[in-house]
């Protein structure tokens, strides 16, 4: 009975450290090529309310960034970007070949300052 209440305890502080060995982990990557600009990031879930607050103040909406988004963004009238979102997951994708210098100059300049964000502790 000891053994048994033994093994019991072992498994439950070895499962409670396993979900949470990545609970901070944080990774960025860009993806520029001629034809497209892709970024992603998967950030600790915690960061998603004031990444939330931030891409609703640069893009004048209101993205609910903890559900399953998968939308096309509208900048200044034809320029689009797709954004795939869910906590603690934002992708950005842009085709340049149907987009202005001037948008991917601004969802690039967008795409530093989500990593900025999400860097700061």
């Amino acid at each position: 009975m000891n053994k048994l209440c033994y093994y019991i305890v072992t498994l439950v502080i070895a499962l409670s450290i396993g979900c949470n060995i990545n609970r901070d982990h944080l990774s960025v990557s860009t993806m520029d090529s001629p034809s497209k600009l892709i970024f992603k990031a998967d950030y600790p879930k915690e960061k998603t309310g004031k990444l939330e607050k931030y891409l609703d103040s640069v893009l004048h909406t209101n993205l609910p960034l903890n559900e399953n988004l998968d939308l096309l963004i509208n900048l200044d009238g034809a320029d689009k970007f797709n954004l795939k979102a869910s906590s603690g997951h934002l992708e950005i994708a842009l085709n340049k070949a149907g987009s202005s210098d001037k948008n991917y100059l601004k969802v690039k300049r967008l795409t530093e300052s989500i990593c900025n964000l999400l860097t700061k502790n």
